[in-house]
């Protein structure tokens, strides 16, 4: 199952370490220094660059460590990937 970011880019859902709100998880020194470090490291892919960005996610399989900004709510992200685990359990 793969997951909508925003824009025309999608992910794997197995692939995803973490889905956060920009604005309260990016106060904490250890956050900061941590969005700083993938940025340097050119890891940081921002999904839609005219719209405010609201949520990142972070990805990780054998091939990539990425970070995406997106313009889409962590708590929407969330909303759709619970959706479909429900949907599969039945």
């Amino acid at each position: 199952m793969f997951l909508h970011l925003g824009g025309s880019f999608i992910v794997n859902k197995k692939d995803i370490v973490a889905i956060m709100d920009l604005e309260s998880s990016s106060i904490s020194k250890i956050t900061k220094q941590y969005l700083k470090e993938m940025e340097l490291n050119k890891n940081v892919i921002n999904v839609e660059e005219n719209i405010l960005p609201k949520s990142y996610v972070i990805v990780k399989n054998e091939k990539e460590n990425k970070l995406y900004i997106s313009p889409i709510a962590a708590q929407t992200l969330l909303k759709r990937c619970e959706e479909d685990y429900i949907k599969r359990k039945k």
